[in-house]
């Protein structure tokens, strides 16, 4: 991953954890379709600490019957290669649950159009700050 002043020309996405989970586990699904769109049309941004969530719930041994250590190596790899990483910045206490407030700083310090997530603790404050908040469905069809 590079970093925020790489960010090119392509607008920065926040992609929820639960989004991007969703998207490894199941091939055939809104978050699948959302996860692909974000990754054609955008650039993705995590901060360390966003992307050591990522990588640590993935890789839960509960997960071992939907997808080998390999396939999730994988998709963390493929992520990695198109994602940047910013420093949040921003202190936000905005959201209900606090565990969250991380991907609003995220998403105003990288300037970000999209939070994609299905978290309706995120999801109520849409908008935010000109940035549209919205599930992997509503993201498709927007």
């Amino acid at each position: 991953m590079t970093t925020a002043s790489d960010l090119g020309t392509q607008p920065a996405i926040v992609l929820d954890t639960n989004v991007l989970i969703s998207a490894a586990l199941f091939r055939q699904s809104a978050s699948t379709d959302a996860v692909e769109k974000a990754l054609n049309q955008f650039t993705p941004v995590f901060t360390l600490v966003t992307w050591d969530e990522l990588a640590s719930v993935i890789m839960r041994s509960k997960l071992d019957r939907y997808l080998t250590p390999e396939a999730r190596h994988l998709y963390l790899a493929k992520l990695a290669s198109m994602a940047r990483v910013v420093e949040a910045r921003s202190t936000v206490n905005d959201c209900r649950d606090p565990k969250d407030n991380k991907f609003l700083a995220i998403a105003l310090d990288a300037q970000a159009a999209f939070i994609v997530t299905g978290d309706s603790d995120l999801l109520v404050l849409h908008p935010y700050a000109d940035i549209t908040l919205c599930t992997p469905t509503a993201f498709l069809n927007g």
